[in-house]
């Protein structure tokens, strides 16, 4: 945790949890596509007894089998982190996500920003070029913001609020409300979360949650387990609209592992159910490089 005078988020311990989850449950609640990985922009670990090395690269790749007609989706990915400084910790990611309709990449930049050391925020935008109508697996554009403070003396406790924007172009667009408390002691890492979302044309309202658990040591290991669900309502433009209504659940678990103190992998499985719609489940694995 923070040590006295400096301005530290110990972002290592906090990222995984609070993207991932923000991913899964915001696909669950707003129809937004949900890649087969800890998330599009995850980090995982605990503050280390020493500084972590500047720089992380991860590449690898997800696929997914969905029933219903879908087919299979697959993708590959890439991230890039930059470490270097307690203040500030900025990353680009870029997704590549494939399905029998055709290929679309996803390309975004997000940071941790420290102002105090009890208050920091998470923030992030992403776009993705739309070169057909049959292939927007991602936002066309999407920005995100989120709080983070730190209570009570030792600040083993978080709570943080958030708001994402989302645009699909034709489609349509929305907004996530969200509120979250975060728990962590040792190398334990607990976390809730609760959104609300607001989808356009039509501002249909739905709500949904999820919980996630993760035990470990930046340098060592890290496995855990998401679970999200809720209702997604939207509506679909046709001759006449319709009002789209599913309820759906997720479960996510992920392991990461240090092979040495430079080089490691991580690997995870996926299982979605959007009921009266499909079911999908897969997997996913990368290597990473710290120097």
């Amino acid at each position: 945790m923070a040590q006295p005078g400096r301005v530290q988020v110990g972002w290592h311990r906090l990222i995984p949890i609070l993207l991932q989850a923000a991913i899964i449950v915001s696909a669950a609640g707003t129809c937004v596509a949900s890649p087969d990985e800890e998330s599009p922009a995850t980090q995982p670990g605990s503050q280390p007894a020493t500084d972590p090395l500047p720089f992380r690269l991860e590449l690898g790749g997800y696929y997914s089998w969905v029933d219903q007609g879908f087919g299979d989706w697959r993708g590959l990915n890439a991230e890039f982190w930059w470490r270097g400084n307690a203040r500030f910790v900025p990353a680009l990611l870029v997704d590549s996500q494939s399905r029998p309709t055709g290929t679309q990449q996803n390309y975004a930049f997000t940071s941790y920003l420290n102002w105090r050391p009890s208050f920091y925020t998470t923030q992030g935008v992403s776009f993705a070029p739309q070169g057909s109508d049959l292939a927007i697996y991602f936002p066309k554009v999407r920005y995100d913001i989120k709080g983070h403070w730190k209570l009570r003396r030792d600040r083993n406790v978080v709570v943080a609020a958030g708001f994402t924007h989302f645009d699909f172009g034709r489609p349509g667009q929305g907004q996530i409300y969200n509120a979250g408390t975060i728990y962590y002691r040792d190398k334990l890492v607990l976390e809730g979360n609760f959104y609300l979302n607001r989808s356009q044309p039509g501002g249909l309202w739905s709500a949904s949650g999820s919980m996630a658990a993760q035990y470990g040591r930046e340098g060592k290991y890290w496995a855990g387990v998401t679970f999200g669900g809720g209702k997604e309502l939207y509506r679909q433009d046709a001759l006449t609209p319709i009002d789209v209504r599913h309820t759906s659940y997720t479960i996510q678990v992920f392991y990461r592992r240090w092979l040495s103190p430079r080089v490691g992998y991580v690997a995870g499985a996926t299982f979605q159910d959007k009921l009266d719609a499909y079911k999908r489940a897969g997997g996913w694995g990368r290597l990473f490089f710290e120097f």
